[in-house]
């Protein structure tokens, strides 16, 4: 089993902000830990998947001028999805919503938690399409909504990488992402800086 460690960062857009992540890729999963500095909020995650490439774990926490909010946002080996959130140091409920099927969680705001399905993508075809349900986390509030996204197809770029069409709820972009799957720029979200 091969293992590449990578330090990725990415200029971010509406809000302006840094994101930086260090990830640990593995044949068929990965984790990682990253942070994002926007204006008004800093958020810091730790992210798990199980092959592949299926999230396991998301542990986020963020701050602004409201104080410190924190998620662990767990899929078990049967698909169910349970979390946890604190608000000040006191634990508030979780309101899940129907993620049946979900497979990936997608902080918002963040280039690496596209990762998941584009290796997914990748490993199924460049021709290969879909639509999936995510756990996706709003940011700062750090709820959890589901939304459908459709990614590809996509087509290889020189490099190694691909450039992957992704569309949800009125919003479309081409991704481009590197050889490893990580993003090198999103329209609208992050532009690759370092890695």
């Amino acid at each position: 089993m091969s293992t590449r460690e990578r330090l990725v960062a990415w200029r971010g857009v509406d809000p302006d902000r840094v994101d930086a992540a260090r990830v640990v890729l593995h044949d068929d999963r990965l984790s990682a830990w990253g942070t994002s500095c926007a204006g008004d909020h800093t958020t810091a995650y730790r992210l798990v998947t199980g092959a592949g490439w299926v999230t396991r774990e998301l542990d986020v926490t963020c701050r602004d001028a409201a104080g410190e909010r924190r998620l662990e946002l767990r899929r078990a080996d049967d698909g169910r999805w349970s979390a946890r959130r604190w608000s000040r140091g006191q634990e508030t409920p979780v309101t899940l919503p129907d993620l049946d099927g979900a497979l990936d969680c997608d902080l918002a705001l963040c280039p690496l938690t596209n990762t998941m399905p584009l290796l997914r993508l990748r490993a199924a075809g460049t021709e290969a399409t879909g639509a999936l349900v995510m756990a996706w986390v709003a940011v700062p509030g750090l709820e959890v909504l589901a939304s459908e996204q459709r990614y590809g197809p996509s087509t290889p770029t020189p490099d190694g990488g691909a450039a992957v069409r992704f569309a949800t709820d009125g919003f479309a972009a081409t991704i481009v992402v590197d050889a490893d799957g990580l993003v090198v720029d999103y329209p609208g979200i992050g532009r690759r800086l370092t890695g």
